[in-house]
């Protein structure tokens, strides 16, 4: 009687032991997705992408302070919005502005110029390359740009040639598909000359 009983538990046993091994074998196997780009035609798109929006978080790290912050920016051609907030969602900032010039809100109060990163230095403390942003959030290089293709065809590394992009790095990960755009979810932008690490991390795009 006992031993008919442990045999039925061992049988038991065995068989559950049997079926997640089979259901692990199963996972293991599952086929990636494959994604082959052209490099051109991919770029070639994300040039033509003007009009979009993301939601994340920024993080700010230099040698001095460590500072993170909750991230909207939207895009219409050359017009751009940008507000940083606090994690308790507190407005830190909110920016407008194009090639022209940029108009920054912090502290209820208004300032305007020419160049909205110096804008943002002035109020935060933050180096933050905002013309630049628009193009390397979406993973787009410009030419003379030095960049690294995954084998997917998008680009996991960029070293900018612009004029004021001097000592900064960009890596690029956490690639997705949004209305039929392959596009970053995570970038890392280094200043080597400053020690800066700037990390956006992008939980929405809005593809317009």
């Amino acid at each position: 009687m006992t031993c008919h009983y442990s045999c039925f538990i061992n049988k038991v046993r065995w068989l559950g032991i049997f079926i997640l091994g089979a259901a692990f074998v199963g996972c293991s196997t599952l086929p990636p997705v494959s994604v082959d780009l052209n490099s051109q035609q991919h770029q070639s798109a994300l040039a033509k992408l003007n009009n979009w929006q993301i939601r994340g978080k920024l993080g700010f790290k230099s040698p001095e302070k460590k500072q993170s912050a909750s991230l909207s920016w939207e895009q219409k051609q050359d017009d751009y919005q940008l507000s940083l907030n606090s994690i308790l969602g507190t407005s830190i900032l909110s920016m407008q502005g194009n090639h022209s010039g940029a108009t920054l809100i912090a502290d209820d109060e208004t300032h305007s110029g020419n160049n909205a990163s110096e804008l943002i230095w002035q109020i935060t403390g933050w180096t933050l390359p905002v013309e630049q942003l628009p193009v390397w959030i979406k993973g787009q290089s410009l030419p003379n740009d030095k960049v690294v293709l995954a084998e997917q065809g998008w680009i996991t590394q960029l070293q900018p040639t612009c004029e004021n992009c001097e000592g900064w790095l960009i890596n690029y990960a956490e690639y997705a598909l949004n209305n039929q755009q392959w596009l970053p979810h995570k970038i890392v932008l280094l200043n080597q000359h400053n020690q800066l690490q700037v990390t956006i991390k992008i939980n929405t795009w809005i593809v317009k």
